[in-house]
């Protein structure tokens, strides 16, 4: 099974469950934490944390997965 059918399975099962895009504005290492404008926002939320697999730099394109008020930098698109 892929991640996409996996996120649409959790996703279709709880209506509190989002996807959204972002843009990475500013990255942090100690603790590894990012600032993300999600969907389009002009404010950037700090603190955000992301997948290990993901190397993340400012100006990314990234999927979000937010359930309400948390929120989780999935990787980038490309």
């Amino acid at each position: 099974m892929e991640i996409g059918e996996i996120l649409g399975k959790i996703v279709g099962r709880n209506t509190s469950l989002f996807l959204r895009y972002g843009v990475i504005s500013a990255v942090t290492y100690s603790p590894s934490r990012v600032s993300v404008r999600v969907s389009g926002s002009a404010t950037a939320i700090t603190g955000v944390r992301y997948l290990s697999s993901y190397s993340p730099f400012a100006g990314d394109v990234v999927v979000c997965l937010l359930n309400d008020n948390d929120l989780i930098v999935l990787g980038k698109l490309t």
